[in-house]
């Protein structure tokens, strides 16, 4: 056969030579046994000696001899076959593992200067969503830095998140000034820590300067992830637009602030291996560019590590001869009644089936005792939100669990999946968390037009139009009376006691309602917010809630994310560096 005639007796071996030793005392225990039930057995003495040449018959020693030799021999090919002789490597399987992507965002206060049109972070975000229009296909993260980094959309393949939280991204909603690139740096650690295939960094700043050229460089070759950068800035630079009117420039130490590139830290970065810094064209061929090359070298293979070789056991050959001679050993079914224990005993190895080895591998001691979905709501209890959701079934207890742990793509996808009015009142909470505004005001409008005794519901869709409202730039009620028919022709009214349009005076309390609100767009008055939870919030414990998620949609993401900043650096989760500018 062609099998044994390729054999590379150079890397002939056995994988299980350490039991070899196993054989000694079982060869002993046969020699033993040809020994004691040799030819003088005990029962021949019992016959008289005179009859003994009638009784015993002679000539036929030499087919005990061939009883024993046919003994050893089916013991010597099958022990051989349990050792496991192999003489070729079989190549694993490479694991296919995919890149991914990073957007850090630098929302400093200089990204504001308008000599890139119309300023630089405009032209960013601008940039951001062509990439994400091009579809690189990869897993992408959105990251936002100024003096200390965030997190706005952890790794998704959902594009519209990332949009949808882009467009409210500004330098006031980080809550520390400058430009920190340590931190960012160490939070990219984070994410590129033993990552298999080639990662992927689009940073975009207008400001080098704090950036060390030696630490991105260390950063680079320890981490298997290519670093391009997007500088946006011009050689003339711009003034830097004061903080709290954008139409005045910044002043430090009564001097104006500019901000402009710095050539020379341009050509050190492109000096390193692994970084590269990007030219900013008009259109946006660079990004399409930049996501087809992503979309291209998306997977990669894993090479297996030397310890994962595996040699193809060949000790299976030596059944077909064993077996040839197993067959002259048949006598009284004891010989069939091997194989068929053979073939029992065959069925308790380990599978190939890759869902066979999962189930095998997720089987723990517990399963015996309790149920998947007393586990999970178990992991629900202790606050592990992701494990519980693996083990739920009912789409409406998965979709909590996953909500519950910030990952509203996954709450989305199984709130759709139940069509009870509580499922769909949790459907609308988490279109709104994830910005797509115009999917939950539908969601509440059919759920209260089927049931007009939803209050939350109600108000839940009043909130969602006023958010709506806002975005678009009017009022609530300018909205209203947009999407109805006008009574009247109302004239232009100029007087500020008078905000009726037609002539008619307000009342008291809408006079000092938007007396607060001129205040409070002049800085003259702060309005008193919720920025982040309360030290003493808890949250309660007990069982999954069956009809809500939450009580108030939020009105905005980008109030949400500075919220989220602020709580982050407050309860010192987010490290703060202490940046050579406050700008």
């Amino acid at each position: 056969m062609e099998v044994w005639k390729d054999i590379d007796w150079d890397k002939f071996h056995f994988l299980r030579a350490e039991y070899l030793w196993y054989g000694l005392p079982v060869a002993i225990l046969l020699l033993l046994c040809i020994l004691v039930y040799g030819e003088n057995n005990a029962w021949k003495k019992h016959i008289a000696k005179h009859l003994q040449p009638y009784v015993i018959q002679k000539g036929t020693t030499w087919k005990s001899r061939l009883l024993y030799l046919f003994v050893m021999l089916v013991f010597a090919i099958g022990f051989i076959a349990f050792l496991g002789p192999t003489w070729n490597e079989q190549k694993a399987p490479a694991k296919k593992v995919a890149s991914k992507l990073v957007i850090a965002l630098d929302l400093s206060q200089s990204m504001l200067t308008e000599d890139v049109s119309p300023n630089r972070l405009e032209r960013a975000k601008f940039k951001i969503n062509d990439l994400l229009k091009a579809n690189p296909r990869a897993e992408t993260a959105l990251l936002v830095f100024a003096a200390s980094t965030h997190t706005v959309i952890p790794f998704t393949t959902d594009y519209k998140i990332i949009t949808d939280n882009l467009d409210g991204l500004q330098p006031h909603m980080m809550p520390e000034r400058g430009t920190g690139f340590k931190m960012l740096f160490q939070k990219l650690d984070t994410l590129f820590t033993d990552n298999k295939a080639p990662g992927k960094i689009l940073l975009f700043t207008d400001d080098l300067v704090g950036m060390d050229t030696p630490a991105v460089s260390a950063f680079v070759q320890q981490h298997n992830a290519v670093l391009s950068i997007y500088p946006l800035a011009t050689e003339s630079g711009g003034e830097v637009p004061s903080f709290y009117n954008h139409k005045v420039a910044l002043k430090h130490d009564k001097k104006v602030v500019s901000s402009a590139l710095q050539t020379d830290k341009v050509i050190a970065l492109q000096g390193i291996e692994g970084v590269k810094v990007l030219d900013m064209t008009l259109d946006k061929s660079d990004v399409t560019l930049f996501a087809e090359d992503i979309s291209d070298h998306l997977i990669f293979e894993e090479k297996p590590k030397k310890e994962e070789e595996n040699w193809q056991d060949n000790g299976f050959w030596l059944l077909i001869p064993l077996m040839a001679l197993f067959l002259f050993s048949f006598r009284k079914g004891w010989s069939l009644l091997a194989v068929l224990l053979f073939v029992g005993l065959s069925s308790c190895n380990s599978s190939d089936d890759p869902k066979s080895k999962e189930n095998e591998e997720s089987f723990h001691f517990k399963d015996l005792w309790y149920t998947k979905a007393y586990q999970a709501q178990q992991e629900y209890d202790a606050g592990n939100y992701l494990a519980a959701a693996k083990d739920f079934d009912d789409p409406l207890r998965k979709g909590v669990a996953y909500y519950k742990a910030g990952d509203y793509a996954k709450a989305r996808e199984e709130f759709q999946k139940d069509t009870t009015s509580n499922g769909q009142y949790n459907l609308g909470v988490t279109y709104a968390k994830l910005g797509d505004l115009t999917k939950a005001k539908a969601v509440f409008e059919t759920i209260v037009s089927k049931d007009s005794t939803n209050t939350q519901a109600q108000k839940n869709l009043t909130s969602v139009q006023e958010a709506m409202s806002k975005k678009s730039g009017m009022s609530a009620e300018e909205s209203k009376v947009e999407d109805g028919k006008p009574s009247a022709k109302n004239e232009k009214n100029d007087s500020m006691e008078d905000f009726s349009g037609g002539g008619q005076k307000a009342t008291k309390k809408q006079m000092e309602r938007q007396r607060m609100e001129e205040e409070v767009a002049t800085g003259k008055r702060k309005g008193k917010e919720l920025d982040e939870l309360p030290d003493d919030f808890k949250s309660g414990k007990g069982g999954i809630p069956n009809n809500i998620l939450m009580r108030k949609v939020d009105d905005d993401p980008a109030l949400f994310l500075t919220r989220k900043f602020k709580y982050q650096v407050k309860k010192n989760q987010v490290n703060v560096e202490q940046t050579q500018t406050t700008w």
